[in-house]
This record gives C-alpha cells, sequence and structure tokens, in this order.
C-alpha cells in the first residue's frame, strides 16, 4: 500500500473517531436529559408545594432546526423537527444558561435568608428582630404580586381582595398585577416567582392557597393579616 492510500486511511480513522468523540460529547443519555429537564421544572416553572414526576418516556427522537420568523417587522424565533413532523412556535427554555444564571445570582431572596418560622396559610414569619412591621399612614401594608397570565395568581386574587375589604382601613393595601410598582419589595420576598404576598413585612408567602381551598385560605388569610396589625380590628381578629 503507497504512502498516500496509507495516509488516507489514517485520515479516515481519524475523522471516525472525533466523530464518535463529539457525539458522546454533544449528545447526553435520554435518561439525563428527562431528569435534568424534571429538576428544572421543579425548581423554576412550579409553584411551591407542586412538583412533576416522570410518568413515560416515548423512544421517539428526533432533531431541530432554528428558524427565524418576521412578522410585521418583529422577529421571533421558532424551531421545526428534520422530519417536517413538529413545529415549536415559541423560543424553548435554555435551562443549561437559565441554570448558570442561577449560579450566579443569589441562593435566595434577602428576606428568605433571615430567620423565620412557619404560620398559618404556609406563610413564612420573619422572626429576625431586625425586620419590623411596615406602615404606611400608620397601618400595616399588604402586597400582592402576580400576573395576568398566572392562572394561581387569577384564583388568589378574589380570595384576597374579599379579605382586605373585611379589614378597611386597618391596612394598606398594594396590589401589584404585572407592574414594577413596588418591585424592590418583591425582589426582597420572591426569586421571581408569582402569586407572591407579603403582609406587614414580617409575613410573606410565595405561591397562592390553592391546595388547602377557599375557605381555608381566607381563614389562614384573616389570621395572618391579624398577626401584622396587632389583631385590629377587634370584631374580625378574634
Amino acid at each position: 500500500m503507497n504512502r498516500w492510500k496509507i495516509a488516507t486511511l489514517i485520515l479516515a480513522v481519524v475523522a471516525v473517531v472525533f466523530a464518535v468523540m463529539l457525539s458522546q460529547t454533544m449528545f447526553a443519555s435520554p435518561t439525563k436529559v428527562v431528569n435534568d429537564a424534571i429538576t428544572y421544572i421543579n425548581k423554576n416553572l412550579l409553584q411551591a408545594g407542586t412538583t412533576a414526576k416522570l410518568s413515560s418516556i416515548d423512544k421517539e427522537r428526533f432533531t431541530v432546526q432554528k428558524i427565524t420568523l418576521d412578522v410585521s417587522g418583529q422577529k421571533f424565533a421558532s424551531y421545526v423537527s428534520l422530519d417536517g413532523k413538529y413545529l415549536f412556535a415559541q423560543e424553548p427554555v435554555d435551562m443549561k444558561g437559565a441554570a448558570a444564571a442561577n449560579a450566579n445570582a443569589s441562593s435566595q431572596p434577602e428576606m428568605q435568608q433571615k430567620a423565620s418560622t412557619d404560620v398559618e396559610g404556609g406563610f413564612k414569619e420573619i422572626t429576625d428582630p431586625s425586620v419590623t412591621v411596615c406602615q404606611e399612614k400608620n397601618v400595616p401594608i399588604v402586597y400582592f404580586f402576580g400576573s395576568s397570565t398566572c392562572p394561581h395568581c387569577k384564583w388568589e386574587e378574589p380570595i384576597l381582595k374579599s379579605v382586605i375589604e373585611q379589614f378597611g382601613s386597618a391596612i394598606s393595601y398594594h396590589e401589584n398585577i404585572d407592574s414594577q410598582t413596588d418591585i424592590d419589595i418583591f425582589n426582597k420576598y420572591s426569586p421571581g416567582s408569582v402569586p407572591t404576598l407579603v403582609v406587614g413585612c414580617k409575613y410573606y408567602r410565595n405561591g397562592s392557597g390553592e391546595q388547602q381551598g377557599e375557605a381555608a385560605e381566607k381563614v389562614a388569610l384573616i389570621k395572618v393579616i391579624c398577626r401584622a396589625t396587632g389583631n385590629l380590628p377587634a370584631n374580625l381578629c378574634q
């Protein structure tokens, strides 16, 4: 075999080895991919107290091509499977990028790092003596942070409002739906999730009270707000 053929053979072997090594580094095992996805969903997409678990893994696997669409001058990224079967109309979640961003950020919001204890309805009471009840016009402030696209917020909002009305002038209510108002308070008590409720700055909860039901949620809200008001009004805070 002449030198040219030997060199060609060596290059071919090197190319095959490189391709195998590349495929091993680019593609993780299906089990790891699925486990990473479930971990990401539980940490970042579901409200507190709710978890997703694996039901089944479909054997179908496919690759996708990223495309950019121009709709009336606005550009949107979409993905289509190379077999022409599936269209992913929205930008996918970058789990690795999000994990890197989270690693660079503080592990917990400022107030969640302070000593606390569990009270009614899944609320936390901050026991750190440096945190006192925040007031506006000499009454505690109740903050509600939510989004118009959040189903848990839509469930919580009318229940909270019905309770707030019972307290009348005993509290000051700040409702923030899709709003940057009071964002400094939000960032201190929430990792970015909604709904978030902050009562008098000493009590907070990330998530809704759906799991305990409407009646129990109303009772819990009244008790927590009464803690912040010093049991006022007396006719409501028994």
